[in-house]
């Protein structure tokens, strides 16, 4: 989380949840602001307020308080409201109050400077580094230390602390850098066969096919992520799941929790993944190899042999089942059940809310974790949001690591206009800020483009342009969006291209997807290209990298098999060599997006961050010339003359300046960023730039879009031109047969 520098003062402040300070009078209270009066009113005794008095614009009190959870309130002339330096809230007899915790060891404040870790404290506070005292502080020099992640236990003067960080060359990593690869670890690698679990007697693509964790530091150790440009693992959850079969959705098949969403204990690795050891290893090996690794953690429900929901009843809502009569995914979101045997916690029991955020600390430390990924967010009270995260960050991120909290509000499209979308973009940002998430799945961005442009073909690149703009406008300050192709609860991406109708498809009975047309793996790099390319923390579902096919759950989880054929191991290849540009480049990875030239079948972005800009172009057309100045081709086949580019049909450039050139100020020469109707630079126009397949409201998505009379009247004053134009397109189709030729020959020798 970007809150490193905040943090440091914040800790230093006291102000942590206990938000008050404690003092030997007992907890004080403070409110700053302008009031006549000013009140405290809390759980100790709801019927009795205490005065609170007022000195150079801060009021204040003190209350004697025991160990414990207490709600209250200010009462600010006569209004309720939540302590504003307080972020963590709670229930009291049904009504939302600011929360406090009384009694809990206090944090021992440190910082890292100039290369040393600095701890404020009397005594040691870890015996077992080489601290050194310098006055009221502890120091440790960190160049002594090994490259690599370091979580320190710090224990001084009654105070505690963990303090994170990374050294060597992964220590400036941020959260943008990151590409995401989701694992389901059961459908993943087989790494240890002594683990499989006896079948649950669930339909056999829902069961259990031996996949575990040992799998996933296999892979590590070969260097198949590091080699495909993957710096951080998405893990499905750890958590034991229950052994037998259950009723799916569709109330005909029987599945099991292979998929680890279904928890039965709070604090236990599933022995079929391979125990609390092998998860512990393949953390090691992800950190050695300068890999995150973020876990899926379950707020909303558990499975009905939970311990919780055998002990603790009462945690749990007594709700109608969600997406049945009467009982709307939306509407009854709080308390609705995914299933009748997955009974879904209610956050307003303030012991239930507790405990689930005890247990997701605990996985976080005890096995060194650098994210969670929080799974169905909107289902679950905001304040579960914010308390976590609250809690999450003053435990995990006090030395001014990172700690990425990702969510999962699934929403869907709403139509062409920002307007129809509004009520998305709201619901999605509601969880995400300094007291929240640090960013969440694009579900948005998903249906406009992956729907629409890279699937079915019904948009066009305009339309592709439009929603990768708004992804970046949209989402609150600081947000590190997460944009995808495909995902665990969607059919596989390349089958969706494929679009033979099988791609919607479940279990054997029915025709599944079979292996995808040549021309579908051809497209998928579109898609692949524009992802690696893009602002936000790309994730990639695991095969989608090299073109798994299949259907919707279950059939988008069949278990992979890494012997790839010809068609694979190409997608893959390309794949691998776009994630790796995008680590060696910062604008493909922090970089700001602008639109370079939009048209139906074209797209041109320039990716900027710093002195570095490159500029990406994806070709889903015939061949094209763009006018530019960008001089050194980095990706693709694309021909460089005269200041401009011969692109080749069906392909992906990416083009880098090698040398800084004076700005042209000739307004001829210069291209219009983000204008989808200049005819100057390109030379494939069939279409006009008019997607007929658009909406009536089609202008809303494209700002600066030049209207039918001034493009009539752009084209009257070229027409001077059009026997240099003409020739120009005949040079440039010369060009690209030439290298076409050229590349075939090459081919058959």
């Amino acid at each position: 989380m970007r809150r490193a520098i905040f943090l440091v003062l914040l800790l230093l402040a006291m102000s942590i949840p206990n938000a008050q300070a404690e003092t030997e009078e007992g907890v004080l209270f403070t409110w700053a602001g302008s009031a006549s009066s000013v009140e405290l009113i809390g759980e100790w005794d709801w019927n009795n307020t205490t005065t609170m008095s007022e000195s150079g614009g801060v009021w204040s009190t003190t209350v004697q308080l025991t160990e414990g959870l207490y709600c209250y309130k200010f009462i600010v002339d006569g209004e309720y409201i939540f302590d504003p330096d307080n972020s963590y809230r709670g229930y009291c007899d049904g009504i939302e109050n600011s929360v406090i915790r009384v009694g809990e060891t206090p944090h021992l404040s440190h910082q890292i400077v100039d290369e040393k870790l600095v701890v404020s404290s009397v005594e040691n506070p870890n015996s077992n580094y080489a601290f050194t005292q310098n006055g009221q502080t502890w120091e440790l020099d960190l160049t002594t230390l090994q490259d690599g992640k370091h979580s320190i236990a710090l224990n001084a003067d009654g105070k505690d602390s963990l303090a994170i960080f990374w050294t060597g060359p992964n220590a400036d990593f941020e959260w943008d850098d990151a590409l995401i690869y989701m694992v389901m670890t059961d459908r993943f690698v087989n790494g240890n066969a002594s683990n499989d679990g006896a079948p649950s007697g669930a339909e056999a693509e829902a069961d259990w096919m031996g996949g575990d964790l040992e799998g996933v530091t296999q892979m590590i150790e070969a260097g198949y992520f590091t080699e495909l440009g993957v710096n951080a693992l998405w893990i499905s959850p750890f958590n034991t799941n229950p052994n037998g079969s259950y009723l799916a959705a569709d109330g005909q098949h029987q599945v099991s929790g292979y998929h680890g969403y279904w928890p039965v204990e709070p604090r236990q690795v599933d022995p079929r993944f391979g125990g609390e050891q092998a998860l512990e290893e393949m953390v090691e090996a992800a950190h050695s190899a300068g890999i995150r690794v973020m876990a899926d953690f379950v707020v909303n429900h558990v499975h009905e042999d939970h311990v919780y929901a055998q002990e603790h009843p009462e945690w749990f809502n007594q709700g109608c089942i969600c997406g049945t009569s009467e009982c709307d995914w939306t509407e009854r979101r709080l308390d609705c059940l995914f299933m009748d045997y997955m009974p879904d916690l209610d956050w307003k029991n303030r012991d239930a809310s507790e405990q689930v955020i005890s247990d997701a600390l605990w996985w976080a430390e005890t096995f060194d974790l650098d994210g969670l990924r929080v799974d169905a967010v909107k289902h679950v009270d905001d304040h579960a949001i914010t308390n976590l995260a609250t809690r999450i960050n003053e435990r995990m991120e006090a030395t001014g690591t990172d700690f990425y909290l990702k969510g999962e509000t699934a929403m869907g499209w709403s139509g062409h206009s920002l307007e129809d979308n509004a009520e998305q973009y709201e619901t999605i940002n509601r969880y995400i800020g300094d007291d929240g998430l640090d960013g969440q799945a694009d579900f948005v961005l998903y249906h406009a483009v992956v729907d629409n442009v890279f699937t079915t073909g019904s948009m066009d690149y305009q339309h592709l342009d439009y929603w990768t703009n708004r992804s970046q406008d949209q989402y609150s300050d600081g947000a590190i969006m997460v944009p995808y192709l495909g995902s665990h609860d969607s059919p596989r991406y390349l089958s969706r291209i494929d679009n033979d109708g099988t791609q919607w498809n479940q279990w054997q009975e029915q025709s599944l997807p079979s292996t995808p047309a040549a021309t579908s793996y051809e497209s998928a790099k579109q898609g692949i290209a524009w992802l690696l390319t893009t602002p936000g923390a790309p994730m990639l579902y695991m095969g989608d990298e090299f073109g798994q096919h299949g259907g919707a759950d279950p059939d988008n989880r069949r278990m992979l098999n890494f012997t790839l054929d010809t068609q694979q191991q190409d997608l893959h290849n390309f794949t691998a060599e776009i994630a790796n540009l995008r680590l060696e480049h910062e604008a493909l990875r922090r970089g700001v997006y602008s639109t370079f030239h939009a048209e139906t079948d074209l797209l041109a972005y320039e990716m900027t961050a710093g002195e570095e800009s490159l500029l990406v172009i994806l070709n889903r057309g015939a061949v094209a010339q763009l006018e530019s100045d960008y001089d050194e081709v980095i990706f693709g086949d694309a021909t460089l003359f005269d200041n401009a580019l011969a692109i080749s049909a069906n392909s992906v450039t990416i083009v880098a300046k090698s040398t800084v050139e004076e700005t042209q100020t000739d307004d001829t020469n210069n291209t219009d960023n983000g204008n989808s109707s200049d005819t100057n630079n390109t030379t494939n126009q069939t279409t006009n730039n008019t997607d007929n397949t658009q909406p009536d409201d089609n202008n809303s998505e494209e700002d600066g879009q030049v209207d039918d009379d001034e493009s009539a009247a752009s084209d009257e004053s070229d027409s001077s031109n059009w026997v240099r134009n003409l020739l120009a397109i005949g040079v440039l189709i010369a060009v690209v047969v030439f290298i076409q030729m050229n590349r075939k020959s090459e081919d058959n020798h």
